[in-house]
């Protein structure tokens, strides 16, 4: 079909999507049929020599649908997929049609690509480097590490903190706790990336500390001593055992969708933890949830899964978190923990 002279099924496709609230031309269409992203339509012959005709499917509706409503002028067609690929996973609401799964030789090939020019696999593989190098190198690390922590944003605020602010606009923060986030970042990432012994015991359990409040750190400080102390601390977090990317490409279809599935569980669980910062109305439900997660010492990690999960950057991130087993294990049981809180009002 020639740009510019669109089928039948295509006209009727635009505006079906239209009455959607949808926008898209027919330059649009024919781009994504060509990256395979969009079914063709099916021809069906009239007989009598008089040719044929395309008919639109209901799939390919609800596929362009989803493709139209991620989609942004100069935005890679990549970050779209993924995009449509986090709205897949969630849950059907009433009235609405489900949103088709992407072929996933598109998500995976998107989710790679993304991690490979993120910030943080830039990070990694300058951690690596910097791991069998000398001293300048691994202070050049350090410095990078700095910029990329620096830029952008390092987590929600304890809902309590919020709550007081909303409640007081007078109150006084601690103004050390973002710095306080960065710094423990940046360690972690060293440890993660050159072993544990690169920071030291004590740095490191208060760099975990810093990032997982809630928990009462004190034996676990005292093991590291020792550990440090019988040169057995580099067992603790093993050089290289962070690998996000590695974690993507190994990932097949159905684990994939398991991790998508635990990232949408803690961006959920996340959101009312969250919320109660925001002075959503507190139940006795609410606060033995909130205590729950408080007590995995993992309640940030469920808070930041809320902004990761709605940009496809963050989505990319939030997905290779959870291909971990420890999240994966975290977001199982933290469902089993809502669905008993539900059945108990």
């Amino acid at each position: 079909m020639v740009r510019g002279e669109p089928s039948g099924a295509d006209v009727e496709l635009i505006e079906r999507l239209a009455a959607l609230g949808v926008q898209v031309s027919a330059a649009q269409l024919e781009r994504w049929r060509g990256l395979g992203l969009l079914p063709r339509h099916e021809r069906m012959w009239l007989g009598r020599g008089r040719g044929s005709v395309s008919v639109l499917a209901e799939e390919t509706v609800a596929v362009a649908a989803a493709l139209g409503r991620h989609a942004r002028a100069g935005r890679d067609v990549r970050w779209t997929v993924i995009a449509w690929y986090a709205e897949a996973g969630r849950p059907v609401l009433h009235g609405q049609l489900p949103v088709p799964e992407p072929p996933w030789p598109a998500v995976r090939e998107a989710l790679v690509w993304a991690m490979r020019r993120s910030a943080a696999h830039r990070l990694v593989e300058a951690a690596r480097t910097a791991a069998g190098a000398g001293e300048e190198e691994q202070d050049a690390f350090y410095a990078q590490a700095g910029r990329v922590v620096g830029r952008g944003h390092t987590g929600p605020a304890h809902p309590e903190v919020m709550r007081r602010v909303l409640e007081d606009p007078e109150a006084e923060l601690d103004q050390g706790e973002d710095r306080r986030r960065r710094r423990g970042a940046v360690r972690l990432a060293a440890a993660a990336a050159m072993g544990a012994g690169e920071v030291g015991g004590e740095v490191l359990v208060d760099a975990l500390a810093t990032l997982m409040p809630g928990p009462d750190w004190t034996d676990v400080a005292a093991n590291a001593r020792r550990a440090e102390q019988s040169g057995e601390l580099d067992g603790w977090i093993r050089a290289g055992a962070v690998d996000p990317l590695g974690r993507l490409e190994a990932a097949g279809a159905q684990e994939m969708a398991a991790a998508r599935h635990a990232a949408l569980v803690l961006a959920g669980i996340g959101g009312l933890y969250l919320m109660h910062g925001f002075g959503l109305p507190d139940s006795p439900a609410l606060a033995r949830l909130r205590a729950q997660l408080e007590e995995t010492g993992l309640a940030l990690v469920a808070a930041q899964m809320v902004p990761l999960m709605i940009n496809p950057p963050g989505v990319v991130h939030a997905l290779s978190m959870c291909l971990d087993p420890d999240i994966a294990a975290l977001a199982a049981w933290l469902e089993s923990v809502l669905a008993e809180q539900a059945g108990t009002g």
